[in-house]
């Protein structure tokens, strides 16, 4: 568009842009957003719309540009900036010299992973990443970015001479990898001595069983037919240290093979998360009711109450957990769904 110019971000422009990207970015992601040391900035009527900040990793002998934050001034939206300021930030840092562009993205972000996909990015694995990079390469893009930190997020590439670095996610080995990356993390949080550990992962893995069954049944009630289980990529690290504490699941969500923006499409992927919280609330509820005392009832009420927290909060790091999209659908259902969901907890205490 005429009336956009993108630019390098001058050394007087950080703080504006820093702010600008605080405000674009809602729960704990607002903090990690640093000021800038290197970026490029949508310029528009004079004032700047939005901006994509960068760094230059080397990893496995290669100039790698690293996408940390894009974002676009919220006064802005809808106006066709992010489809020029990705371009143009892909175009630059091509220019630079590099070997590959990386960038990490949100599962459930269509807006930004869609305009990364426009310019010839695509979603890959660690082990897709070894393969371009080699195993100490992908070990550095792992722990010189979030991504070993951002749960619920997948890591994309784009490389020059488009070598092969997609990940075609296969449902079966995906949730196969799902069960027992958990039941691994499992084995962090029984350090602790747990009592019948093995009662309780037993019980973990099948509550996990039944939020993945519920949430495929809500697949088959949409009007989108082609969905894909996936196992996000990021936040490994972060899993297991809260794992010392506490018990906190990788993500795994089923996932369309094409998004819309659409209230059609905002219903389809709401409902498969409803019909998930809906299952698990209920069962928790019954466990927290009927007083069961047994032991395996006693450790399906504690885990479930675990998985009903961190699936009631839609804000980042827990809204991949499926009630961002409830609440992007729906806010009164989902108002409903966490006043239901602080009742069963609450009465879990007394």
């Amino acid at each position: 568009m005429e009336n956009i110019i993108i630019r390098q971000m001058q050394a007087d422009e950080a703080k504006a842009v820093h702010k600008i990207g605080k405000k674009a970015f809602t729960g704990l992601e607002s903090l990690w957003v640093a000021k800038p040391k290197q970026a490029l900035v949508a310029v528009k009527d004079g004032k700047i719309a939005g901006a994509i900040l960068y760094k230059f990793i080397k990893a496995g002998g290669r100039k790698i540009g690293y996408v940390d934050y894009a974002f676009v001034d919220r006064d802005y939206h809808n106006q066709g900036i992010g489809n020029v300021l990705y371009k143009g930030a892909t175009e630059y840092l091509w220019e630079q010299g590099c070997d590959a562009l990386t960038a990490l993205v949100k599962d459930d972000n269509v807006g930004s992973w869609g305009l990364f996909e426009k310019n010839g990015f695509a979603r890959t694995s660690f082990v897709n990443l070894a393969k371009q990079f080699g195993f100490l390469g992908a070990l550095k893009q792992y722990f010189t970015t979030p991504f070993c930190f951002a749960i619920g997020m997948d890591y994309y590439v784009a490389t020059k001479n488009q070598e092969n670095v997609v990940s075609t996610p296969n449902s079966i080995k995906q949730l196969l990898a799902f069960f027992l990356i958990n039941a691994l993390l499992f084995s962090v949080t029984s350090l602790r001595g747990l009592k019948y550990d093995i009662t309780i992962l037993v019980v973990y893995l099948m509550l996990l069983l039944l939020t993945t069954t519920t949430e495929f049944i809500g697949t088959r009630c949409s009007s989108e037919r082609h969905w894909t289980f996936r196992l996000t990529s990021g936040g490994t690290l972060t899993c297991v240290f809260v794992n010392i504490g506490s018990l906190f699941p990788m993500i795994g969500n089923w996932y369309p093979e094409r998004y819309e923006k659409t209230k059609a499409f905002r219903k389809a992927m709401g409902m498969t998360a409803l019909v998930s919280w809906i299952a698990l609330l209920i069962l928790t509820a019954f466990l927290v009711f009927s007083r069961s005392q047994g032991m395996i009832a006693s450790a399906a009420k504690q885990v479930g109450i675990y998985l009903l927290i961190y699936r009631m909060i839609p804000i980042y790091p827990f809204e991949s957990f499926g009630s961002k999209r409830v609440y992007d659908w729906n806010k009164g259902i989902y108002v409903v769904m966490a006043l239901a969901t602080l009742v069963v907890i609450i009465c879990s205490s007394i």
